[in-house]
């Protein structure tokens, strides 16, 4: 395969990525979309590797909201890593149904440890190697399920006090 014909694969395998995602948000209800979006099949080849490029998507928007949320507000992060795990589920409703409902599958028990620890260490009450990150990182995210985010409308980027503090140094 030549370097072009991998990009437009690629592209096309995002394309229809986007596709269930947009599905998804509007279904809401867990049901992974296999048959139901056009192309999904040729993209991914089964829905394992659909799941796990659900899963990829996720993981890559939970890292860079817990990385915004750490800049924003560095002072108490657990409550970050929480505050960002909530934003995104409200961000991507959908997407996280599906997760959701294939949690027991073997596939997702390995990605779902590998989240446990990010939430873990981000939040600083462990570290990647410690016995325990598992068992923190899970109790991370019991306490941001718990919290239910009524709006899907997230607070505007720059609102926090670094970008007060910008503002106020740039006038």
């Amino acid at each position: 395969m030549t370097w072009y014909a991998h990009q437009r694969a690629g592209r096309a395998r995002s394309s229809v990525l986007q596709d269930v995602l947009a599905f998804a948000e509007t279904r809401q209800d867990g049901h992974l979309p296999w048959t139901e979006v056009a192309g999904t099949q040729d993209a991914f080849g089964t829905p394992a590797d659909l799941l796990g490029a659900l899963q990829m998507r996720w993981h890559t928007r939970l890292s860079g909201a817990i990385e915004r949320e750490l800049t924003e507000q560095p002072w108490d992060l657990p409550q970050a890593v929480v505050h960002a795990w909530r934003a995104l589920r409200a961000e991507m409703p959908g997407a996280r149904a599906i997760l959701d409902a294939h949690a027991d599958d073997e596939a997702m028990q390995r990605a779902r440890r590998k989240e446990w620890v990010l939430l873990a260490t981000a939040s600083g009450l462990a570290a990647m190697d410690d016995a325990s990150a598992l068992r923190i990182g899970r109790q991370v995210e019991e306490r941001a399920r718990a919290i239910t985010v009524v709006t899907s409308d997230p607070a505007p980027r720059g609102s926090g006090w670094f970008s007060r503090i910008r503002h106020a140094l740039a006038a």
